[in-house]
């Protein structure tokens, strides 16, 4: 893996191409264009996004699935590919090798706890300084303590060990939701936040440390982000920008793909904030939700606002190709999608994000849910359209086909019961998402 560094005329400017320190860009050789004819036409080209649930104890079945998916993935037959929910760089590092016969070039950036935001303004506009104070201290690291010696007694993959992590999640709320009760009705809940955010994903003394010392704690995965881009056509001006964001690191990643045509796009690869309902058990501890009665819902349609602003700013006038986990839907019911009797979730943020952009879908797709009642990875709550694919400065028609992907129940693990619980031995989806491929045509 190595950064290019050099001078490329892009589609509206001279621009020094110098990827940061903490990013991984792949560089194999450049693709032929071919003939002279070919390089001339337009190109149907597939873009994909797919959350595929490498996250901890969060998702289900994660150790049976990982195999199964690179598995997947290596023989997927797409040309742009956005993958979200890859917090870890070793699994970063094996679907980028998994892939690289198809996909040779892969970007991503490393992101930690004390990764800056990009921009600190709410949705009012006022800046939020970082937390100077550690999210435990007092009776509430006193009231963390006891929750992880339950953990450790209950629920941990080294039995009676603080050095084990949690089996899952499910038998941490079963066995352990009354000893974090106490974090939870606390007046300051930042140590609650900080307790179910790192949970999946680090051992107990891990999350003690992290909690109690350290005033950037309380995101998933030690902050790292959970996108990749990988693309079968060279990539270059890779570069990010990162969210405000509570309980999980929130970025976007936009390369420059150089297609055999001649012709250029940029694809932004990205994940929002998930919105939660259920703000009692799912408080809102960030400081980007502006007040709103739901900081979830006001802190993922600050995202989206920010997201539009960087593409904006870095694309100008160029072809853009936006995919990602919008963590946001509407309600179709005609098609399934939604519940009756709940509103749908995320309307501000894909408002944000249709008065921008053109949604990327082809006239004749049938709508369907890509986060499903169905798959066995999830509760089996609500049937929503998370994934979207959105289309900038193309002209109208371009999308012409559309298709929901990775849909189907191959990899082993545990199916849900009566109870909802994860018990019955089964086939199950590769992730807690389904996927979804637009192809768009490019002209050169």
């Amino acid at each position: 893996m190595r950064n290019p560094i050099g001078f490329i005329l892009g589609c509206s400017s001279l621009a020094l191409v110098a990827c940061a320190s903490n990013s991984a860009v792949s560089s194999p050789p450049a693709v032929d264009a071919g003939s002279d004819a070919a390089a001339a036409a337009p190109l149907d080209v597939r873009f994909d996004t797919y959350n595929v649930g490498l996250a901890g104890s969060f998702v289900p079945n994660e150790v049976s699935r990982r195999p199964a998916f690179l598995e997947a993935i290596a023989a997927y037959d797409t040309e742009v590919l956005c993958l979200e929910e890859v917090w870890f760089q070793a699994d970063k590092d094996a679907i980028a090798a998994a892939v690289k016969s198809r996909l040779p070039y892969a970007a991503s950036f490393k992101t930690d706890l004390d990764t800056a935001v990009s921009d600190t303004r709410d949705g009012t506009g006022s800046v939020q300084n970082a937390f100077t104070t550690p999210p435990c201290t007092g009776d509430n690291a006193a009231s963390l303590e006891a929750g992880l010696d339950c953990l450790k007694d209950n629920c941990s993959t080294i039995a009676g060990s603080l050095d084990g992590m949690a089996t899952t999640t499910e038998c941490a709320k079963s066995k352990c939701a009354g000893s974090a009760a106490s974090l939870l009705f606390a007046d300051d809940k930042r140590c609650y936040g900080c307790f179910a955010a790192t949970l999946p994903s680090s051992t107990f003394n891990e999350m003690k440390t992290e909690c109690e010392q350290n005033p950037h704690g309380g995101l998933f995965a030690k902050g790292q982000n959970g996108v990749m881009l990988l693309s079968k056509y060279p990539l270059r001006n890779v570069e990010q920008v990162v969210f405000p964001s509570t309980w999980i690191r929130r970025t976007a990643l936009k390369a420059t793909a150089t297609l055999p045509n001649g012709a250029e796009v940029d694809a932004y690869c990205t994940h929002l904030t998930s919105y939660f309902s259920d703000t009692t058990f799912y408080p809102y501890t960030g400081q980007f939700g502006a007040g709103e009665t739901n900081g979830w819902l006001a802190e993922q349609k600050l995202e989206a606002q920010q997201l539009v602003s960087f593409v904006q700013a870095k694309s100008a006038s160029c072809r853009a190709v936006i995919l990602g986990d919008m963590n946001a839907t509407r309600d179709d019911m005609a098609h399934g999608i939604g519940d009756a009797t709940v509103p749908a979730y995320g309307g501000p943020t894909l408002d944000v994000l249709s008065s921008a952009f053109t949604e990327a879908v082809a006239s004749n797709y049938t709508p369907a849910c890509t986060f499903c009642q169905s798959n066995h990875n999830t509760d089996g709550d609500e049937n929503s359209w998370l994934d979207h694919i959105y289309l900038s400065h193309f002209p109208a028609g371009s999308t012409v086909s559309t298709k929901r992907t990775f849909d189907t129940d191959v990899a082993d693990g545990q199916r849900r019961d009566a109870t909802g619980a994860h018990t019955v031995a089964g086939k199950v989806p590769l992730s807690d998402h389904y996927g979804l491929q637009s192809t768009v045509t490019v002209a050169p």
